[in-house]
């Protein structure tokens, strides 16, 4: 995932290589580890690479084994929102101090984070999460089925005023920021 502003460019990817503890590892310019997970853990590490045009650093960014490269952040002025599944966190992109960090209580995987007027939006797979701006939980929405699809419909469209949503039964639903039903099929 690729991220830019006046301000940087951010490049997100997965480091498969990274082990917890290694002396292998490649290097990198600040390692964070928000929930001390241990090298026995399953985890994954993403690979920030921040450019800000007049330095360049990288940051690993280790967390929850089922994260996911797309849609995992959002770039807001020199704060850079990142979803790791079950948590998210905030990183100053000036120097990678952590801002705010929360673990989420939902069920299921998460998918990805999007900003709205009053927080964000995380996509689930059996939850849709709103939190405000602290990442403190507004409402969510769950479907009768988990949000994938085998018929290959967009089970997520984040649109001006509602979420449309597809469950894995084909199951349709339009909420609004607010978490309440619209339209269902």
């Amino acid at each position: 995932m690729i991220l830019q502003n006046d301000l940087c460019n951010i490049n997100i990817s997965i480091d498969e290589t990274y082990t917890i503890g290694s002396v292998d590892n490649k290097p990198y310019d600040l390692v964070i580890n928000p929930k001390h997970l241990k090298h026995y853990d399953m985890y994954k590490v993403f690979k920030l690479q921040i450019d800000l045009f007049y330095k360049m650093f990288v940051i690993a960014l280790i967390g929850d084994f089922y994260i996911y490269s797309t849609d995992c952040a959002v770039l807001e002025e020199q704060v850079l929102t990142i979803l790791q599944n079950n948590a998210i966190i905030q990183l100053d992109i000036n120097d990678g101090t952590i801002r705010n960090f929360k673990e989420l209580d939902n069920c299921g995987c998460n998918f990805g984070v999007y900003k709205i007027k009053k927080g964000y939006i995380i996509y689930g797979e059996v939850e849709i999460t709103m939190l405000d701006f602290d990442f403190n939980k507004k409402w969510s929405f769950s479907g009768k089925d988990i949000f994938v699809s085998i018929s290959n419909k967009n089970t997520f469209e984040l649109c001006d005023n509602s979420i449309k949503l597809y469950d894995f039964e084909d199951n349709f639903y339009e909420i609004d920021f607010l978490g309440r039903l619209v339209s269902k099929i």
